[in-house]
């Protein structure tokens, strides 16, 4: 699905054969050419990572060395060492993550609508939601770190730089 601005100038005037009439003249522009397909692999409530940030991994190496620092606390095998990360095919797709960052209290979690790419452009938008707890929600009394990772399949070539990628962030307050 593309969404297509149009736009103008509207004139009133007279026409080489002296015939008055009404002219447009009319210009489109894509600025989104459709959703692409992602899929959730990993989402917490307690992650290391206690800046908030949104990035996009390209690589086995970099989603790795991500994935240890967000799970760094975590031990899987009480040995020090943090679970595996989930099978990525980065041929194929790439991960964008969001955390958050540190919040005073439980209650709040993100996740991602959308992923928008326009292939012509080479851009990428990503729609979250961070929802927050209501005024009258009761919530652990304990720092959090709220994320979310999400894979996303890449038909063409992904955008190769981060300013390519546009985080797009909305708000909702759960009512509990």
């Amino acid at each position: 699905m593309a969404l297509l601005l149009i736009g103008g100038c509207n004139s009133v005037g007279t026409d080489p054969d002296g015939e008055s009439g009404f002219n447009t003249e009319m210009e489109t522009q894509t600025i989104a050419t459709g959703a692409v397909n992602t899929n959730e692999i990993d989402r917490g409530q307690y992650g290391n990572i206690v800046e908030g940030t949104q990035r996009v991994l390209r690589s086995d190496k970099e989603f790795s060395a991500f994935w240890a620092d967000l799970h760094a606390d975590q031990n899987s095998a009480n040995d020090g060492t943090p679970p595996d990360p989930p099978q990525v095919d980065f041929d194929t797709q790439i991960v964008v993550a969001v955390v958050l960052g540190e919040r005073s209290t439980g209650g709040y979690s993100v996740d991602v609508d959308q992923v928008v790419a326009n292939d012509e452009e080479g851009t990428m938008r990503v729609d979250f939601t961070e929802t927050m707890p209501g005024s009258t929600c009761a919530v652990s009394q304990v720092f959090t770190s709220p994320y979310v990772l999400a894979t996303v399949d890449m038909e063409e070539a992904p955008p190769e730089a981060d300013d390519e990628v546009l985080f797009s962030r909305s708000e909702q307050t759960d009512s509990c």
